[in-house]
């Protein structure tokens, strides 16, 4: 009998019946998995092209089809214990959550509730470190939860503002040259334009960038665009240097 209840688990585990929760890494390359990891949360086939599009003043923007923060409850918790209201929980008065703000278009907290990852038909992110840590962890190429990552800079070692330098799965922050050189913005590198062997742009997914009505970025909207070489220099992004696998090559 034991014999059978033993063959009966082996057999269970081989057709995925007590699989984990969460989902498989999609490339043993540590840049590749992160960059299949954007185009995961842009849409469930991974394959980095666009069904999903939001028109606002500065142009059409490709957005996430799908409820990516849903799709995994336990990563989405996990980090959400470090990032709190930043992991898309902001609120709108009353409802009784920690994380009220005035500038929030509706309260993700009470109304959707194991929806969190959507707003409208837009599959959300998170503020953008929330959805740069995320990605890094649920891809396999950060080993766990990190901290609020990436963190403030402390030391012009800490990034490259060299574009030609960009590598596909590279971490970019905007740089405020201030005294704690605080990070506003994360995106991270999916495609590298050129022309010839020139970095002319710098194709990115983020989260909280592109801006769905009233040039409000609140909605947390996952998109894919493109920064070109002048916006990059223009908001001072660097390439973060911090990241596990920053001296890895990309392998497509």
């Amino acid at each position: 009998m034991k014999r059978l209840i033993s063959t009966i688990l082996l057999v269970l585990v081989a057709v995925g019946i007590f699989a984990s929760a969460s989902e498989a890494r999609l490339s043993n390359n540590n840049r590749r998995a992160v960059v299949l990891e954007c185009f995961y949360a842009l849409r469930p086939s991974a394959d980095g092209s666009c069904d999903k599009t939001i028109t606002n003043d500065y142009g059409t923007w490709c957005v996430s089809n799908w409820n990516y923060l849903n799709s995994d409850t336990n990563f989405y918790l996990t980090v959400r214990n470090i990032y709190s209201c930043s992991s898309s929980n902001w609120t709108t008065s009353g409802d009784g959550s920690p994380c009220y703000n005035n500038n929030s278009p509706a309260s993700f907290w009470t109304n959707y509730g194991y929806n969190y990852g959507y707003y409208g038909s837009y599959g959300r992110g998170g503020q953008c470190k929330y959805f740069a840590n995320l990605i890094l962890y649920r891809s396999g190429s950060a080993p766990q939860a990190l901290p609020p990552y990436p963190g403030n800079i402390t030391s012009n070692s800490d990034y490259d503002t060299n574009m030609q330098n960009a590598v596909e799965g590279d971490i970019l922050v905007t740089l405020n040259e201030g005294s704690n050189y605080n990070v506003p913005h994360t995106a991270i590198v999916v495609e590298i334009k050129r022309s010839g062997t020139t970095v002319t742009g710098l194709d990115v997914i983020d989260a909280n960038y592109v801006s769905d009505i009233n040039h409000v970025a609140n909605r947390e909207v996952i998109s894919r665009h493109l920064l070109s070489i002048s916006t990059l220099q223009q908001h001072s992004y660097g390439i973060w240097k911090k990241v596990s696998y920053y001296g890895e090559q990309y392998a497509p």
